[in-house]
């Protein structure tokens, strides 16, 4: 049966390790970060680092190897599939290693919305002129927009500007000195008017 502790019950837990054994010991917390109840498995480092993320999972069973104590952060993948961001802290003992875990993934998470909702305005700001450019790219040479955005990055570089510059002076020449010919305005006024017809 898989954890359904909440996730204020799974900040902080401990774990064992006899090395002469090879045997690991973990607290009902530490199994429910990694997704089980308590007893449904035994813990082993092989089980261990199969929860690990796949960078995280060397340097882990080095440190575990060593004996020593250390401090890493890590990032689990539970049995039921949720992903979690732990700090693992081990203290050498007699017999093996002694220490605990203690689950950030509320903190991290909550840190990244700040991080993404202080940067979408400045996002916004920039991408707006970039989509404005590349849907003219689109009407005027009939590309997709992945080749719109590679034609503007391009042109971009060629001239040393940052893509959101280059973008922003583009809109405006555009603006300031382009006549659109009679034709395509009556044929963009005849879609206007009737595009809610196809849906």
């Amino acid at each position: 049966m898989r954890s359904r502790r909440s996730p204020a019950a799974l900040r902080t837990g401990t774990f064992g390790y006899r090395a002469d054994e090879q045997r690991w010991q973990w607290s009902a917390e530490t199994a429910a970060m990694h997704g089980y109840e308590l007893g449904e498995v035994v813990p082993t480092a092989e089980l261990l680092a199969a929860h690990q993320h796949q960078d995280d999972r060397a340097l882990f069973l080095a440190a575990v190897g060593a004996g020593d104590g250390f401090c890493l952060r890590q990032r689990l993948t539970a049995a039921g599939g949720d992903n979690r961001v732990v700090i693992v802290v081990a203290e050498p003992g007699r017999t093996g290693l002694n220490g605990f875990y203690v689950d950030l993934t509320g903190p991290v998470a909550a840190q990244h919305r700040t991080l993404i909702d202080a940067a979408l305005p400045d996002y916004a700001r920039l991408r707006g002129p970039i989509e404005q450019a590349a849907g003219m790219l689109m009407v005027v040479y009939g590309v997709q927009a992945r080749r719109a955005d590679e034609l503007l990055r391009a042109r971009a570089a060629e001239h040393g500007l940052e893509l959101p510059r280059f973008a922003e002076l583009l809109c405006a020449a555009v603006a300031d000195g382009v006549e659109v010919p009679a034709r395509l305005r009556t044929v963009f006024d005849h879609v206007l008017l009737t595009v809610h017809q196809r849906g």
